[in-house]
């Protein structure tokens, strides 16, 4: 199989353009306010915009570690230093609950999870080390502490609604979910929340129609939308709310609806995205079909397959292109006036910042991260 060398690196600049933007704009920013035709911005004030982008998507991705979800889960683990202090408990406590809820039941023949088998409410005891179970018909309800040295099930994690579908895939039987409600609170705060509807096609392969996820991870929601637009033609979307609040929208398309026989390089067409966060845009298309019927691409080749324009309210600021330097093809930005520069002057000081972010959990193995 075929890699598209830094096609990954066009997607990871979109996200660190994209991600967690404030919303706040300035003159310089080339915002006009009024929604008219926005000023005239140099080369040099584009610049500090995009550095200004980096540092908020790190300022949220802050927000993100020390938000209600996560530090509940990293106190959950003990995780500190790349050491998972409270692996032992935690594997104790899963182990007892596949004891008690005689995990499990799903078939191996259609994957079908039989959720009625599993309802009822488990508590954990801390003293006999085991979940005790009661009957519910209401659904699955899970209480035990969140730490080793926490004296009270202070955690309840729930999932009320389970529906499959039966589908046919490769003329074998599989259950795919069509309706999930499940979530988790801690001290009687909801930290996680799961609501997912799906509606799938009948037929020799079960492609989506309609599915919608909504995921609540304190304190952020977040929303995941694939729509068919037809049988070749999906539209995917990702919403991100609060104050990281940004939207991303695309169209994947294919060249054969005959999913069974699915290859990449033989059935992706093309793939288009548009990224919108305030006055920020973020626009990729690829030409997948072009590039994957090339032997060997040039860099030319792929430039001509691949394009990534960056707007700034509605004004082009720079394009993401491919470049061979020393021997190497690199990801270059090109900004309005015609010059250009390695996006590493943007991605190493993010990237060292977010290892420093990450450190105190994941100690030194950060610096073998995002290489």
């Amino acid at each position: 199989m075929r890699r598209l060398p830094y096609y990954l690196s066009f997607l990871l600049l979109i996200l660190f353009f994209s991600s967690c933007q404030k919303g706040e704009t300035s003159a310089s920013s080339g915002s006009s306010g009024g929604g008219g035709t926005p000023p005239a911005t140099t080369v040099a004030e584009d610049k500090v915009y995009i550095t200004t982008v980096y540092n908020n998507t790190i300022n949220c991705i802050k927000g993100i570690r020390d938000g209600d979800c996560s530090q509940a889960l990293i106190t959950f683990l003990g995780i500190s230093n790349n050491v998972v202090a409270n692996q032992t408990w935690i594997d104790q406590m899963t182990g007892a609950l596949d004891t008690a809820m005689g995990f499990p039941k799903i078939s191996s023949v259609d994957s079908k999870f039989d959720f009625p088998a599993y309802r009822g409410t488990y508590n954990w005891n801390a003293t006999t080390k085991k979940f005790v179970k009661t009957t519910s018909t209401t659904g699955i309800y899970v209480n035990f502490p969140s730490a080793p040295t926490v004296l009270t099930n202070n955690v309840n994690a729930k999932m009320t609604t389970y529906v499959d579908g039966l589908y046919q895939a490769n003329a074998q039987n599989i259950y795919l979910p069509t309706n999930v409600k499940a979530s988790l609170s801690k001290d009687g705060i909801e930290l996680v929340n799961v609501d997912a509807t799906g509606i799938f096609s009948s037929g020799s392969f079960p492609s989506p129609i309609s599915v919608v996820c909504t995921l609540v991870l304190k304190p952020h929601t977040y929303k995941f939308t694939v729509t068919r637009l037809n049988n070749t033609k999906f539209s995917v979307k990702a919403e991100l709310g609060g104050d990281c609040g940004s939207v991303l929208d695309g169209t994947v398309t294919f060249s054969s609806e005959d999913y069974n026989n699915f290859v990449l390089e033989t059935f992706l067409s093309t793939v288009q995205a548009t990224y919108t966060k305030a006055d920020l845009t973020v626009v990729l298309n690829w030409d997948a079909k072009t590039y994957y019927a090339i032997s060997n691409p040039t860099t030319t080749n792929l430039n001509n397959t691949i394009s990534c324009v960056v707007n700034h309210s509605g004004v082009k600021i720079g394009e993401l292109k491919f470049k061979d330097v020393a021997g190497k093809r690199r990801v270059y930005i090109y900004y309005k006036d015609g010059t250009s520069e390695d996006i590493s002057v943007y991605n190493d000081p993010f990237t060292a910042q977010l290892r420093t972010i990450l450190r105190p959990y994941f100690g030194n193995e950060v610096d073998n991260w995002f290489l």
